[in-house]
Order: C-alpha cells, then sequence, then structure tokens
C-alpha cells in the first residue's frame, strides 16, 4: 500500500519548541535553506565529465562513448544537468535519499532519460534476500515497484546501509528552535516592538464588553503602523505588561546560536551561510572556502562520482575502467597573483606543460607550447647516477692507428686522387697522416683535406 505525499511528514511530531519541522518547512529557515544551496549549488556549479584511463596514466575523455553523449544532452525534457544534480542534491541533504528513475528500455542500452522523485513518493524495502525494491508513486497517482538497476540512487550517511539518514528529521530541534525564535521576533515586531499584556479594571464586565475591548486595543495600538501611538484609558483601565522584552529573550544572541547549530548538522562551515564572528579575518574566510571544498563538496562529489559508476554505467562500461569525474579546480583557484606562482613554480618544474597551465585559465593552447620545460640543475636519480659513473670512470685510451694494410690503402687513395704516383710523395702523405689524424680519420676522402693543407705548406 503506498501514501500520498507528505502523509507521513504529517505524522511526525513537531518539535519541543512547538513548531512542525520537516522537508518543507526547514527550507523556511534561511540558515537551512543556505547549507542546502551551499552543497547542492556547489557540486552543480562543478564540471563533470566521463573519462577512459590510459594504460600508461593518465585519463582521456571517453567522447566515443554512449554515456558521455548522454552526458553531453539533458537528463530529461525539462532540465539541465546543473539543475538535476542541484535537485538531487537537495533531496539528499535534506530527506536523506535523492533517487531518479531510469528510463532505460534496454538494460544492456543508452540512457533515455532520468526522472528525479519528489521524497514521499519511494519508500525503499530490503527483502530477505538483501536485494532492493522501489515503491514509486508516479505523478498520476499510478504506483510502480521497480528493482535496484532501474534508479539512480544517491543517499546521505545511512544507518541501515540502503536509506539515508533524514536531517530534518535528526536535526529538527534546532531547526524548530530556529524557526520559534524567528517567529516570536516577528510577532514582537508585528505589536510595535512591545509584548503582550492585560488590561485590567475592578468593573466587572461583560463577555461582549471584554470582546469588543480587546479588538479595539487591538485595532488601535497593535501592529508596526501603530507603534509608538499614545493609548488613552477609561473606565479605570491599567495596561499590565506580561512578556518579557526582546533585550530579555535574548532574541539575537539564540537566533546567532542557531545558525551555528543548523550548519554544525549539515556538515556546512557558517562562512559558507554568511555568517562570521569578530574573530574571522581574510585569511581564515579563503581557509573556510578551502575547508568547504575539501570536507563539504567532497564527500558529496565522491558519492555522486560512485553513484554515476554502479546506478548509470554497464557492465560492459565498467569492464572498460570508465568512470565519472568532477573538477574542483574551478573553486580551488586563488587570486590572479596566487595564481601565477603556482603556474610559473609547476612549469618551471616540468609538472605542467604551459599549455595545460593555459588550459586551467580557459585558454586555448598555443603551438609549441606543449613540452614540458626542464631545468638545467635538476636530474632524475638515474641520470645522476649516470653522470656520476661516467665522472669516475677511467679515461679512455686513444683509439689504436690502423693497420698498416689500411694506412697504404689510405695513401694510395690520396696519391690517386691528387693524380700523382711518386714514391717519395706517398711516403711524405704517409707522414703527414700522423697517429693523431688517424684516430678521426675514417676514409682517404675525409683526410684529403687535410692532406692537400699540408702539401702546400713548403
Amino acid at each position: 500500500m503506498t501514501f500520498a505525499p507528505g502523509f507521513w511528514d504529517a505524522l511526525r511530531p513537531p518539535a519541543k519548541s512547538g513548531a512542525t519541522v520537516n522537508a518543507t518547512s526547514a527550507l523556511e529557515c534561511t540558515t537551512a535553506l543556505a547549507c542546502v544551496q551551499a552543497i547542492a549549488c556547489g557540486v552543480a556549479m562543478l564540471p563533470l565529465d566521463i573519462y577512459r584511463p590510459r594504460d600508461g596514466g593518465g585519463r582521456d575523455v571517453a567522447v566515443d562513448e554512449p554515456l558521455w553523449d548522454f552526458f553531453a544532452g539533458q537528463p530529461n525534457e525539462w532540465q539541465t544537468w546543473p539543475e538535476w544534480i542541484e535537485t538531487t542534491l537537495m533531496h539528499a541533504v535534506l530527506c536523506g535519499d535523492g533517487i531518479s528513475f531510469i528510463n532505460r528500455p534496454n538494460p544492456r542500452g543508452p540512457i533515455r532519460e532520468l526522472i528525479p522523485l519528489v521524497p514521499g513518493t519511494v519508500s525503499i524495502e530490503q527483502r530477505q534476500g538483501y536485494d532492493l525494491v522501489y515503491h514509486l508513486v508516479l505523478a498520476d497517482g499510478r504506483s510502480l515497484t521497480v528493482g535496484r538497476e532501474q534508479v539512480f540512487h544517491l543517499r546521505a550517511p545511512s544507518w541501515n546501509a540502503y536509506s539515508g539518514l533524514d536531517a530534518t528529521k535528526l536535526a529538527r530541534e534546532a531547526i524548530g528552535l530556529a524557526l520559534a525564535t524567528e517567529e516570536a521576533h516577528a510577532r514582537l515586531h508585528a505589536n510595535g516592538a512591545r509584548p503582550g499584556g492585560i488590561l485590567t479594571t475592578e468593573q466587572r464586565l461583560t463577555r461582549e464588553q471584554v470582546d469588543e475591548l480587546r479588538a479595539a486595543w487591538q485595532q488601535t495600538q497593535g501592529g508596526l503602523s501603530n507603534a509608538m501611538r499614545t493609548a488613552v484609558l477609561s473606565s479605570g483601565l491599567k495596561w499590565e505588561p506580561m512578556g518579557m522584552t526582546g533585550v530579555d529573550a535574548q532574541h539575537i544572541e539564540t537566533r546567532r546560536f542557531q545558525i551555528e547549530e543548523i550548519c554544525r548538522a549539515f556538515g556546512v562551515y557558517p562562512a559558507m551561510v554568511g555568517h562570521s564572528d569578530k574573530a574571522s579575518t581574510y585569511a581564515s574566510a579563503e581557509q573556510f572556502f578551502i575547508a568547504n571544498v575539501v570536507y563539504s563538496l567532497g564527500r558529496w562529489t565522491r558519492r555522486f562520482e560512485e553513484r554515476i559508476r554502479v546506478d548509470l554505467m554497464t557492465r560492459e562500461e565498467r569492464q572498460r575502467r570508465l568512470y565519472a569525474k568532477f573538477s574542483l579546480q574551478a573553486l580551488m583557484r586563488g587570486d590572479a597573483r596566487t595564481r601565477s606562482d603556482f603556474y610559473s613554480a609547476l612549469i618551471t618544474l616540468g609538472v605542467l606543460t604551459r599549455n595545460e597551465a593555459r588550459g586551467l585559465e580557459d585558454l586555448n593552447p598555443i603551438p609549441g607550447l606543449d613540452e614540458p620545460l626542464r631545468p638545467l640543475n635538476l636530474a632524475t636519480q638515474a641520470e645522476a647516477e649516470a653522470a656520476l659513473a661516467a665522472k669516475q670512470a677511467p679515461p679512455v685510451a686513444p683509439a689504436s692507428p690502423p693497420d698498416a694494410e689500411g694506412k697504404a690503402a689510405a695513401i694510395a687513395a690520396v696519391a690517386r686522387v691528387i693524380g700523382a704516383e711518386d714514391p717519395a710523395l706517398e711516403q711524405r702523405i704517409g707522414r703527414i697522416l700522423s697517429a693523431a689524424n688517424e684516430a678521426r680519420i675514417r676514409g682517404a676522402r675525409d683526410a684529403l683535406d687535410v692532406v692537400l693543407g699540408q702539401l702546400e705548406t713548403p
């Protein structure tokens, strides 16, 4: 049996403050709304792509895969990918489970669309064999039961291992107190920033007179438009305030503390919802932003990436080692000078090529900047050992002079080139071909210029 959306929320008891806290009312608390937006919008703004690892290290964008084509389009007809990611994360952060129906007619074929399901329209059941089934209530009121392979299920931290923890339920006291103090503060100002009280008189009044007096007093003294107006009392009436003033109730201090409590429940740094104290500085705020990326967004991006691998990829795609990856670099970049120093250091060390640095700045590559630079005073361990071995090696003995037969052939070749067969001239040529020159000469033609230069010498 299935129930309409909001059925279980209606049965949820109110918080001790008296406020009703559920997924819808929690968003009326500005701190809870800001926490959800900080996570959902923060992840949705990150680039997401499908990659294939290289055998020798590195990775390539899998543009030839059907799953990449799906992510290059839209998840459904009415949403873009950032919108679908935001919706899924809002459901998971607030209610513990972000679920979408996978429209894939062929279990091994491409995905057609992802249809997000509102919390309250899905119930999860774990059967005796530990397999999961999902009971859905469709938009037209029809019920549908599907298996795990037909849903994308992003779950928050889980206690029972198959459904996420409901943050609005676990943190309902903190959210409820924030809602109650906000309402109390609003009502205080609605009454002209004056607390409630009673009108007293020694005369005996009928029920009709009491009602008329209350209505007349509220009409002339209640609301912001009547604030600071002079009250005129007659017939012995006296005004006696009963409530505490705004300072006594410490509304501001309570509301500031509830901001920290709610941020603690959602795992968001208070600086991300616009809350700071006097101890915060520009340097500490920058570290808060970095910590938010690492510890608040990082855990959700990791969950999202693994859910894409498990729920959206087929077995064949997983065997090809495809994986999805969010790029956190867009949120980790500092100011212009910090980025310049960062790129300069990595380019000088050869870690980044100049075109890779341009890519991180969303600039097109330039021809000739794809080779990494190499510092002259740095070397690998193998290169350093080879240089040391060469330095310690004994000097190489000079090459032995050619044998007699080779020397005679060289002399004869030179004599033929210059067109002379005089034995005296051949002897002179042999003397010119000294042992030092013989080590460098590989043939008579190579030594021709040297011989001719020597012959011209008187």
